[in-house]
């Protein structure tokens, strides 16, 4: 099954650069979102891709909705709580369906991004690594919710 990821990956990669070298031949210099986010974000290739991501999310959800919400700094406790939410209740409802409806593709589409800019603030030397954890493991399954 590894192989055939990989193959599947590869073939993948050669498209998306075919594709874009005749889309910069044509002057069109950048890629659409949705064309951009199966290159570069996180995700299993191959036939059994889906089924591989959706079980790494539900290994992932299993240890982090049992994890209490960590100590935060207060001026990003708002934000980062909302986050929490919203993104933990898209990759509950993705691990219920199996997929997301359009308005939840949003929420992840665009809250991975500012999760991320969060993120960086917690990590060493602010001195808050349970909090930095929690939501690396957060931004992580957004990420395979979002690329799936």
């Amino acid at each position: 099954m590894l192989e055939a990821s990989r193959t599947v990956r590869i073939r993948e990669t050669e498209a998306f650069a075919e594709h874009r070298r005749a889309e910069k031949a044509r002057h069109r210099c950048t890629p659409p979102r949705p064309q951009v986010r199966y290159v570069y974000g996180p995700r299993w290739a191959g036939p059994q891709g889906k089924h591989a991501m959706v079980g790494e999310v539900r290994r992932l959800w299993t240890d982090f909705a049992h994890e209490p919400f960590p100590d935060i700094p207060r001026t990003d406790k708002s934000v980062l709580a909302e986050l929490d939410t919203w993104l933990a209740g898209c990759v509950s409802t993705y691990l219920a369906h199996g997929s997301l409806d359009a308005v939840r593709r949003r929420v992840v589409t665009e809250g991975a991004p500012a999760l991320r800019r969060h993120l960086a603030r917690l990590g060493y030397p602010a001195g808050f690594p349970e909090a930095f954890q929690y939501f690396r493991v957060l931004l992580t399954m957004t990420e395979l919710v979002a690329n799936t």
